[in-house]
């Protein structure tokens, strides 16, 4: 009878070893999968801020270049002025 009572706990420990190890490789999987969504996520982060940072060097540099046009018409007109107030 105690040989008996041994087995089905012997049995019993087996049983639920078996299905904790069947849980947590189930829990594994989602935080492998999980961490893979993750790391998408990073790299998306990454490359977002990457093209956000070119756009502001790129938008910086037009400024700069408008600024300059800008600042060229302003001496051309000048000249123009003065050239055509001479001439009357």
């Amino acid at each position: 009878m105690e040989s008996r009572m041994d087995h089905r706990m012997v049995t019993l420990v087996t049983e639920v070893k078996e299905s904790l190890e069947r849980q947590i490789e189930g829990v594994a999987s989602r935080f492998d999968a999980q961490a893979i969504r993750l790391d998408r996520q990073a790299a998306m982060l990454q490359t977002g801020a990457r093209w956000t940072n070119r756009m502001i060097a790129w938008s910086e540099k037009v400024d700069v270049a408008h600024d300059k046009r800008i600042q060229e018409l302003g001496e051309l007109r000048t000249r123009v002025e003065k050239l055509e107030g001479g001439a009357k």
